[in-house]
């Protein structure tokens, strides 16, 4: 399905939240014929026929993505493509490109690791906070983040572990802030960590797991070269999955290096990564039932309803969606889409609406 044209519709009934099956204040349509099952779908039990739930249509868009970029200029970035350009000029080239016509209103930050400092500093997460540059709009960031990119060269070794977190940190406290948006962390690099503990991927996919988890659900995707010297990218896939991301995105240095970095870093503004419904107002006066909401994908002539999940962690290949804050613990704003379910709507469904007012399908 194409992102551009989605429709994305929430039918919602919000009188009392009653679930389906107790009488509606206005005359239900004919009972429909029950909807073929998928392959997808799971026995919620109750007998509860969804034909039968009733009011009223809102639109609702997805939410925009915004970007805090934390990208290797180590000294192996400098090693040449077979494209003859290193791996570090055709960095620049993709970001030029990338943010000289990044969507408008979009969020960026940017850091870089390492930075420059002393033996003490280059291994502080809060040294690395101080130097970069915190999400702000595209359009005032650009020229920043274009200068720094075109001043540094690449050196030094690879302290991922400081730079991720100084990252996921600075990316949670902007998340908080603005709960109408998604964020995503886009680790850039082009090998495993060779400087500043922790430097194994288990504890790096925890990091990212405890962004992931927390209040501000930060999502984190992994964009790894791979180098002759680096075949073997399970721990990319480790801390892409606890990011929240499946797997990593690889580039190939054989190939047009800056343009497969640029598509990446399209595909994560893009909502390839992060697929996150907003939660609109209820009318005035009614009730909002968070047990009685559905998620469901229109896939040709089938009609796929989404299970619930308890959150990131437990979705699988079955998919599903969440609330970004359990109703028990708070007030939820949005509904994140499990990533198998992000990739079959936007490759094969041909609309995708939530549903008020019919019980939750829970798994």
């Amino acid at each position: 399905m194409h992102r551009g044209s989605r429709h994305l519709a929430l039918v919602a009934l919000l009188f009392g939240a009653a679930a389906c099956g107790q009488a509606p204040d206005h005359p239900a349509p004919p009972a429909a014929a029950p909807a073929a099952a998928s392959d997808d779908s799971l026995d919620i039990g109750g007998g509860v026929d969804s034909s039968a739930c009733v009011g009223i249509e809102v639109t609702a868009e997805p939410l925009p993505v915004d970007l805090f970029a934390v990208v290797d200029r180590s000294g192996s970035m400098g090693d040449a493509t077979l494209t003859g350009v290193s791996k570090w000029y055709a960095t620049r080239m993709a970001f030029h490109d990338f943010l000289e016509h990044a969507p408008s209103g979009m969020g960026f930050g940017l850091s870089l690791f390492p930075v420059p400092g002393s033996a003490t500093s280059s291994c502080d997460s809060g040294y690395y906070r101080d130097q970069a540059l915190p999400i702000g709009d595209v359009s005032q960031l650009m020229d920043g983040a274009l200068a720094r990119l075109d001043a540094l060269p690449p050196q030094g070794q690879t302290p991922t572990a400081p730079a991720l977190t100084a990252a996921l940190d600075l990316a949670s406290t902007y998340a908080l802030l603005h709960v109408d948006r998604s964020v995503v962390v886009v680790l850039a690099t082009d090998g495993l960590p060779t400087a500043c503990a922790p430097t194994d991927t288990a504890a790096l996919a925890q990091l990212a797991k405890s962004a992931l988890e927390g209040p501000a659900h930060v999502r984190t995707v992994v964009v790894a070269s791979r180098s002759l010297d680096l075949t073997d990218l399970s721990g990319f896939e480790r801390i892409a999955a606890a990011g929240g991301t499946g797997r990593p995105l690889v580039i190939d240095p054989r190939a047009d290096f800056a343009r497969q970095l640029g598509a990446a870093l399209g595909a994560a503004a893009a909502r390839e990564v992060a697929c996150d419904l907003a939660i609109p107002e209820p009318p005035a006066g009614e009730r909002l039932d968070y047990d009685a909401v559905n998620v469901v994908l229109d896939v040709g002539d089938d009609r796929v309803t989404l299970p619930r999940v308890a959150g990131p962690t437990s979705c699988t290949a079955v998919g599903g969606w969440y609330y970004d804050v359990e109703p028990a613990k708070g007030a939820p704003s949005r509904l994140d889409m499990c990533k198998s379910s992000c990739e079959r709507a936007d490759k094969s469904a041909t609309g995708l609406r939530v549903e008020l007012g019919c019980k939750s399908l829970v798994r």
